[in-house]
C-alpha cells in the first residue's frame, strides 16, 4: 500500500509536484551546517546564553560555542499580506503619530513566515518545523519568572486557535538618522582665514562653508542606483517621509540594504519588497535570535521580555526552471562570470538589485 501524507499526496510523488530547481533549493536549505535540526542545538553555548554580544545592539543574543551569534536556516512560506507584515513604502515607521527621531532610526522591514505544509518534501518540512521548535525551546529556557512576554512566534489571526507564524525583521533601515543641529563646525583653511566677507552667525557659516562638506550640493539629474539611495529617494505616497525629513533634516540619511534576494540571487532593494513578495511564496530564511528584558514599570509591574528573530538573509526560492537568455535585455547589465547582475530599478534610476553577502550601507557610490 502506498504511504500518503496528511493531505493524501503519495510520498513517492512529491518530487513531481515541484520544479527540480525548487526541490534542489529546498533540500539544500534543509541540509546546510546551520539548518534547523536537533543536531544544530548542540552548537548553542551551554552557559551565559543569551548574553550581550555587540555594544551597538542593546539586546541579549544567543551565541554558539565559538562565541558568535547563533543562527538557524530553514525553508518557510512568506505571507506578505499577513497581519504582522510591514513592507514598503513605510515599513515599521509610525504613521498615526508624529515619529520621534528614535522611531526613524529604528525603522525595520518585518516579514511574516509560516512553516511548510506536508505537500513539500519531508526533509524540508522537518527543517521548517524544527525551526519553530528551536524558538520555542530557547524561550522556555528563559521563562523562570512571571514577566509579560512577546514571543518569537505570534498568532496569524485573532484567536488562540490560529496558527503561530514566524515574525522576523531586518536590521534598521535608517540607523544613521540623527536630528540635525543648528551649530556646525565648518571646514576652515588658511585660505579662508584671509576672508572676512561673511556674516559671523550660524547661518552665515553654513551658507559659506556647507557646500564643502556636502560635496557641492545635490546631483540633480544623476540616476539613483543601489549605491546612493537616501531617505528622500524612497517612494512616499502619503508624505510621511517628507514630514520627518523636514522635521529633522534627514534628506541625506542613507538607506541600508538588507540581504534579501530574489530567486536568481540578486539583492532586492527595500523600496521593491512589495513588488517581489506579491503572494505566499517559498523562501529560505536564516535568522539570529535576540532577547530584550525590561524592568517593572507602571504598565508592566512584573517586567517584560520581547523575543526577536532578526534576518541574516532571506531568499526567494525558484518556482520555475531558470530561462537561459544569452542576449542582454534593454536597460540591464549582462551577468558577469560570477553570476552577479543589475536590473533596472524605479523610474529615474538604476537598479537597486545587486548580489550581496550581507547587509550593506550604500551611499556615495561605495558599498560599506
Amino acid at each position: 500500500m502506498t504511504r500518503t501524507t496528511n493531505n493524501d499526496v503519495p510520498a513517492g510523488e512529491k518530487t513531481d509536484m515541484f520544479p527540480p530547481a525548487l526541490m534542489e533549493a529546498l533540500l539544500e536549505c534543509s541540509s546546510g551546517p546551520t539548518s534547523a535540526s536537533t543536531g544544530r542545538l548542540t552548537a548553542l553555548a551551554r552557559s551565559n546564553n543569551p548574553r550581550f554580544w555587540d555594544s551597538k545592539i542593546h539586546s541579549e543574543q544567543w551565541v554558539d560555542t565559538n562565541g558568535r551569534p547563533f543562527s538557524i536556516m530553514f525553508p518557510a512560506i512568506i505571507e506578505p499580506r499577513g497581519k504582522h507584515s510591514k513592507l514598503d513604502p513605510y515599513f515599521s515607521l509610525p504613521t498615526l503619530k508624529q515619529p520621534m527621531i528614535k522611531d526613524i532610526r529604528t525603522v525595520k522591514a518585518q516579514f511574516q513566515l509560516r512553516t511548510l505544509d506536508d505537500s513539500f518534501p519531508a526533509e524540508a518540512v522537518m527543517c521548517s518545523k524544527k525551526a519553530a521548535n528551536t524558538l520555542l525551546y530557547l524561550a522556555i529556557l528563559c521563562e523562570t519568572d512571571n514577566r509579560e512576554v512577546t514571543p518569537f512566534m505570534r498568532s496569524a489571526g485573532n484567536s488562540l486557535m490560529d496558527e503561530l507564524h514566524f515574525v522576523v525583521h531586518s536590521d534598521a533601515l535608517f540607523p544613521e538618522a540623527t536630528e540635525s543641529r543648528g551649530d556646525i563646525v565648518p571646514e576652515f583653511s588658511l585660505e579662508d582665514f584671509e576672508n572676512t566677507d561673511f556674516a559671523l552667525t550660524g547661518d552665515g557659516l553654513k551658507d559659506r562653508f556647507a557646500s564643502k562638506k556636502m560635496g557641492g550640493g545635490d546631483d540633480v539629474g544623476v540616476p539613483k542606483g543601489v549605491n546612493d539611495w537616501t531617505l528622500k529617494d524612497l517612494e512616499d505616497p502619503h508624505g510621511h517621509f517628507k514630514m520627518v525629513i523636514d522635521l529633522y533634516k534627514l534628506d541625506k540619511v542613507p538607506v541600508m540594504v538588507p540581504n534579501m534576494q530574489d530567486a536568481a540571487g540578486n539583492l532586492i532593494h527595500p523600496s521593491e519588497y512589495s513588488k517581489h513578495f506579491t503572494k505566499a511564496m517559498p523562501v529560505a530564511a536564516e535568522v539570529v535570535t535576540r532577547l530584550w528584558t525590561f524592568a517593572p514599570d507602571n504598565k508592566r509591574p512584573t517586567g517584560s521580555r520581547i523575543y526577536q528573530t532578526t534576518l541574516k538573509s532571506l531568499r526567494l526560492l525558484p518556482q520555475s526552471e531558470p530561462v537561459i537568455d544569452t542576449q542582454p535585455k534593454a536597460g540591464c547589465v549582462q551577468a558577469d562570470p560570477k553570476g552577479k547582475r543589475k536590473a533596472d530599478g524605479p523610474a529615474g534610476g538604476g537598479s537597486p538589485a545587486k548580489k550581496t553577502a550581507g547587509q550593506q550601507k550604500v551611499v556615495g557610490g561605495t558599498s560599506v
